[in-house]
């Protein structure tokens, strides 16, 4: 009896329409999947975000332990009646609590309290105040590193020349309408912050309790697609001696100083909201308080834009201005 061979087929690879099945599939999973893997990127900033701002309080309390005050908004360069111009620069707040964020030597070598605009003639020291600080910006925030030459925040150093520091996403708070360069006289009307020209502000001061009030909040470079410039490190430029008493949203004092002239994330495309509270995560905006805590506040929040303080966010801007805050 002869036995039969079978011949079997021997199947090489997919087929055209398997193959489409394989990558529609793929395609699903990555449609699935990229979200999920974008959220918790976000997340990942959003925390270390959080903990940049906790550590910029912490460091506000030792620089009060040590000083017995907060550090000024700005140091007027001025000094008793002087006159300089609006684009030279003052030393913020920013460079008075390097040596509580361990950049003790970045301290020494822009020798911070000597003339701003001697220690940036000096190339070394422009290029080490040109360097951002990671614990000073925001990780979601993909802005310029520099403070570039088309938003109005540059400032000029000894010779002349036109200079510009590493860009920062932190920002104190000065007022709840525009920034003003005191704390004003009308508190009423405006609620007044921790920080403004030559401010020392004291834990006494803040009357209305630590857990209401306001002290450091974002700034993002963006909002939306229309650039709003974020903060300057080290040094601001203040309006000249001639100026009106508030410096406006195209004016240096933003540079480090933020105030609620509109509500967070608001319209960019206005020049005077420049000096709003914004961040590239997603429905508001984090700050720090007073007290050292850091809380996530909604771009929701009440917020009425007009003089009294009548609203949730200013309240909580204000120091002192008495008011219960209520639930935020």
């Amino acid at each position: 009896m002869q036995s039969l061979t079978k011949y079997h087929s021997k199947r090489d690879g997919f087929t055209l329409i398997e193959l489409l099945v394989v990558i529609a599939i793929i395609a699903i999973l990555v449609a699935l999947l990229l979200p999920a893997v974008q959220q918790a990127r976000e997340a990942a900033r959003r925390s270390s975000c959080k903990n940049n701002l906790k550590q910029l309080g912490l460091a506000m309390h030792n620089y009060h332990d040590t000083h017995r005050v907060f550090p000024p908004g700005y140091v007027d360069e001025r000094g008793s009646g002087g006159t300089i111009a609006d684009n030279e620069p003052h030393w913020s707040w920013t460079a008075m609590i390097l040596p509580f964020v361990e950049q003790g030597p970045l301290f020494d070598q822009i020798n911070v309290g000597s003339s701003p605009r001697v220690v940036m003639a000096n190339a070394s020291n422009l290029q080490a105040m040109g360097n951002p600080i990671a614990s000073f910006r925001c990780p979601s925030d993909a802005g310029a590193p520099i403070v570039q030459s088309n938003l109005g925040q540059r400032v000029i150093d000894s010779n002349g020349t036109d200079v510009g520091t590493a860009v920062m996403n932190y920002v104190g708070v000065n007022n709840s309408r525009s920034i003003r360069r005191t704390s004003g006289s009308n508190p009423a009307s405006n609620a007044v912050g921790l920080f403004f020209r030559d401010s020392r502000t004291s834990f006494r001061d803040i009357t209305d309790g630590t857990s209401n009030t306001l002290l450091i909040g974002e700034r993002a470079w963006k909002v939306r697609t229309t650039p709003i410039f974020a903060g300057s490190l080290f040094v601001l430029r203040d309006m000249n001696a001639g100026g009106p008493a508030e410096a406006h949203g195209d004016q240096g004092m933003l540079g480090a100083m933020g105030s609620t002239i509109t509500s967070i994330n608001g319209n960019p495309a206005t020049q005077t909201n420049r000096q709003m509270f914004a961040s590239q995560h997603d429905g508001g905006a984090q700050f720090v308080l007073a007290d050292g805590s850091v809380r996530f506040i909604s771009e929701n929040i009440d917020h009425n834009i007009s003089d009294p303080i009548d609203s949730t966010l200013e309240r909580l801007v204000g120091i002192s201005d008495g008011q219960v805050v209520g639930e935020f």
